[in-house]
């Protein structure tokens, strides 16, 4: 049997992360090379004198993190750590398809996949595939059972209390916002709506104003005290303002009570629709998420969700939650453009969602996630001159340079680069000629790689930044 060290039952750390250290640990030390099987879960827990899920808690942050790979119909094995650790990450050779092969890709927005195919999964898109398929789209506010269960889903999750007949299916947030833009139309004798936006912020939701010839009005957010609401209050002309309160994109900052309070009465003063992007709220890292804005103003708050941070955007998967005259507006839109999202995939979503397999994946990658931030709080403590910000919630985080510019915020993302790491600057997220007060920055992602590609990487990041920082 591997040696794991002690299980401290008197702990406070749960016994399955205490097993999961242990056994990252072998791997680590080489006391159990690359292809060695793994007990079963069950051989493991009669060893240890734990239950047999607590096994397979431990066994699941290890897959995750890339230390395991399951092998369907065969023993768990480890993964040859040793040989993707040798060396610092370089360049690779550009592929036929104009892709890069071998990068460490850290640009923000991408979650970790590895796992998600379990028995669930597989079973319910293999249900949802058995029978012949719908004729044609009955209701173009989406299937009705996918509706229910994403209801069920936000009153679980956020304390929404909210009916089937006020969630819209989406194609993600992009298709959210897109939908929740064209389904409002501009005050008074004005032509083209007028929009607030936080700056920075999420720059396809930029691409999409531009697109529909939409005025953007940004709004500052600063690092220290997040969304400026004094400069908010002071327009009185705005049409709809779209804020990601929970954790502010890519900053971090989220509103209080007492923000939220105050953003809603400004915005019931000026009849102006909060479109409210709740992307990430799955993970609050310890914090104690409050509750969406959409709970305290239904009627003026449009809530936008998504599928894309706990299971993955290429599912193409979301909502909008509208009520009131707002909501009317919203499914007038929907009916319109059409229903985007393939009925089998809200089939096999609705099957997801209903049996509590989506709750399940989310619970295990919040305990991945709990983990790769560890490692990147405890890596970045004390580097001079660098700053590790947004690490609350959310699967992203924002390294600054404090005193450096955009010059060296593109020579950092062309240095990291070359060692074949890929990371968004800062400067990216600013609306473009608008002002910004903020320092050099790159924004990163640590969800999607295992841990020991991402340490790889957190190596690398650090040597960059160290070399570009204002000691």
């Amino acid at each position: 049997m591997i040696s794991l060290g002690i299980l401290d039952r008197g702990s406070t750390v749960p016994l399955h992360e205490q097993l999961a250290h242990g056994l990252r640990a072998a791997v680590l030390e080489g006391r159990v090379g690359g292809g060695e099987a793994v007990p079963s879960t069950r051989a493991l827990a009669a060893d240890l004198g734990v239950a047999r899920g607590t096994v397979v808690a431990a066994y699941e942050i290890l897959a995750g993190e890339g230390y395991l790979l399951p092998r369907p119909g065969g023993a768990t094995v480890v993964a040859d750590v040793s040989a993707r650790s040798a060396s610092t990450p370089r360049a690779r050779v550009e592929t036929g398809a104009g892709e890069e092969s071998g990068l460490i890709d850290l640009r923000p927005g991408r979650p970790g996949t590895t796992g998600l195919a379990d028995a669930a999964w597989r079973s319910a898109w293999r249900r949802a595939t058995a029978g012949d398929p719908d004729a044609d789209v009955a209701d173009t506010a989406g299937d009705p059972a996918l509706r229910a269960e994403i209801a069920r889903y936000l009153g679980r999750a956020r304390g929404l209390d909210v009916t089937a007949s006020e969630v819209l299916v989406t194609a993600g947030t992009s298709d959210a916002v897109l939908l929740a833009l064209l389904a409002l139309s501009p005050r008074g004798d004005r032509t083209r709506l007028r929009v607030g936006i936080e700056n920075p912020g999420y720059p396809r939701v930029h691409r999409i104003l531009r697109r529909l010839g939409i005025t953007a009005v940004p709004v500052p957010v600063r690092l220290s005290a997040g969304l400026d609401l004094d400069a908010v209050e002071r327009h009185r002309d705005l049409d709809a303002f779209i804020v990601t309160p929970h954790h502010h994109y890519p900053l971090g900052s989220r509103l209080d009570a007492e923000a939220r309070a105050r953003l809603l009465a400004w915005a019931d003063r000026e009849d102006v629709v909060v479109i409210e992007d709740d992307y990430d709220s799955e993970f609050p890292h310890g914090r104690a998420p409050l509750p969406p804005l959409h709970l305290l103003d239904p009627a003026r708050v449009v809530l936008i969700g998504s599928l894309s941070k706990t299971l993955t955007p290429a599912v193409r998967c979301g909502w909008i939650v509208a009520t009131g005259e707002v909501g009317e507006r919203m499914r007038a839109a929907r009916a319109d453009l059409d229903l985007p999202v393939s009925l089998v995939q809200q089939h096999a979503l609705a099957l997801y969602l209903s049996e509590g397999s989506l709750a399940r994946h989310a619970a295990r990658r919040r305990r991945e996630y709990r983990h790769r931030r560890r490692l990147l709080l405890d890596a970045f403590q004390g580097v001079p001159g660098v700053e590790l910000e947004a690490t609350d919630g959310g699967l992203h985080a924002v390294a600054l340079l404090r005193g450096r510019g955009e010059d060296a915020e593109r020579a950092i993302v062309a240095d990291l680069a070359e060692r074949g790491i890929r990371v968004a600057p800062l400067a990216s997220y600013v609306w473009e000629g608008a002002a910004t007060s903020l320092p050099a920055g790159i924004v990163f992602g640590y969800a999607e790689p295992s841990s020991v590609v991402l340490v790889q990487a957190i190596d690398a990041m650090l040597d960059v930044l160290r070399a570009h920082a204002v000691i």
